[in-house]
């Protein structure tokens, strides 16, 4: 179909295009007349995220932040928020309201009040953070200006509000959790004291707060006060715990990739490394003392004796670090997790949302509904464009021949041409007669 053809046929259903367009006016007119206007108000919150937890000094990262505003975003518009709206104005009262509303459950509605008024304020409510600024921009339409200014100011405090209530639920919950924990591990630690002290008892072993038993620190007090012996060429010893260390140093080795340096299991085997380091130590001492043959009375053969005995209860003695272990590494998650539990707490009593108010709404002026013009303009250029749809429409439907392409279209061969003449009749000189290829004459 080439535009020549449609220019036929759009000027042959000229009269549809304009009955059309006058029908769009007409429809944009009474648009504009019955159609009340609306105002919009504009309240704003400052994000205070960007700033360190006043409890707990944390600050969201950039990645975790955008995530986190675009759910406050939706959350403005969220039931639990237009409730409060609700409520707050308190609309469900309102005798005319209730009316509305029973027509609204006789057209279908399932609804109960309340619900129903929040779904209405959250049609109303269009919010937006401000692009490049910490701004949360809440807007709130209606056909009252001050109503307008008023729901943007209340939608407003009840976001805030609700954001406060959210905030103190969720640290409220895992104050209770972490709570529980530490009762959890409050028994965990008694139950370890106790196996220390019995394991102590049964044993008669006392360790001190180095972790080092009463034997060990008097053979430490022995050679310290034992007089220097000539140095002699020995070989090379070798202590006992040296093989446990090895295999302790072996296990850090191993978790210290996947584990941080805070995990209860690196600090156990630190703590632990550090006895049997301490114990590689003393054995050493004690064997180098114990090489050497003292006369009988002389301070060596004390010095001795006193290795022999710390040699003899050495495995004891690691037994017990080890619960000695166990029961510091208890006491250091019991007091994380009672300072987590603290900070919880805290949280669940604040009062800061991290959200701040900036001013209060204006009254709107000027409303946002479309002006009549424009109403008139556009059913005018809706009635055309439908008008010029529909005439191409109805000429496709029932063709028409409105021209020689017409007739090439179809397959039929032109043998003449008569133009429209100015007069009312028709002049034979004026008559063109073209023979298509093949005719006769």
């Amino acid at each position: 179909m080439t535009p020549i053809q449609i220019l036929r046929m759009l000027r042959a259903r000229s009269w549809l295009i304009v009955l059309l367009a006058v029908v769009g006016a007409a429809a944009g007119a009474i648009a504009a007349k019955w159609m009340p206007p609306r105002y919009e108000a504009r309240s704003r919150i400052v994000v205070d995220m960007l700033k360190a937890d006043p409890v707990t000094g944390v600050t969201l990262p950039p990645k975790t932040l955008e995530t986190f505003l675009a759910a406050q975003v939706e959350l403005v518009r969220d039931p639990r928020v237009t409730r409060r709206v609700v409520d707050h104005f308190g609309w469900t009262r309102s005798p005319v309201l209730r009316a509305a509303h029973q027509r609204a459950l006789q057209v279908g509605g399932r609804l109960a009040m309340r619900d129903w008024l929040a779904e209405d304020v959250s049609q109303r409510t269009r919010a937006a953070m401000i692009r490049n600024s910490p701004l949360l921009e809440i807007a709130y339409s209606s056909t009252v200006p001050e109503t307008a200014r008023r729901g943007a100011d209340a939608l407003r405090d009840a976001f805030i509000a609700e954001a406060l209530d959210s905030k103190r639920r969720d640290a409220a919950q895992k104050a209770i959790w972490f709570t529980g924990q530490v009762t959890a591990l409050k028994r965990r630690l008694v139950a370890a004291e106790q196996r220390k002290a019995a394991f102590e008892r049964a044993n008669q072993i006392v360790l001190q707060d180095d972790n080092v038993d009463a034997e060990s620190a008097k053979l430490r007090a022995l050679a310290s006060s034992a007089p220097a012996a000539p140095s002699m060429v020995t070989a090379p010893a070798i202590a006992p715990s040296s093989g446990q260390l090895a295999q302790v140093d072996a296990q850090l080795a191993a978790a210290r990739p996947s584990m941080g340096r805070n995990h209860p299991e690196i600090i156990g085997l630190e703590r632990q490394r550090a006895a049997l380091s301490a114990a590689v130590e003393r054995e050493l001492a004690a064997m180098r003392m114990a090489s050497q043959v003292p006369a009988a009375g002389s301070p060596g053969t004390s010095l001795s004796v006193q290795a022999n005995k710390v040699l003899a209860q050495r495995g004891l003695v690691d037994e017990a670090r080890r619960l000695a272990g166990d029961v510091a590494v208890l006491r250091e998650q019991v007091a994380k997790t009672m300072q987590r539990a603290a900070e919880f707490e805290l949280q669940a009593q604040s009062t800061e949302a991290g959200f701040s108010k900036l001013g209060a709404a204006a009254l709107p002026r000027v409303p946002v509904t479309p002006g009549r013009w424009i109403l008139i303009l556009g059913g005018l250029a809706a009635g055309c464009v439908v008008g010029v749809l529909t005439a191409i429409l109805m000429e496709l439907i029932s063709r028409r021949v409105r021209g020689p392409e017409d007739l090439a279209m179809a397959g039929v061969p032109v043998i003449g041409m008569l133009p429209r003449s100015s007069g009312r009749g028709l002049s034979l000189a004026g008559l063109k007669l073209g023979l298509s290829r093949g005719a006769t004459a």
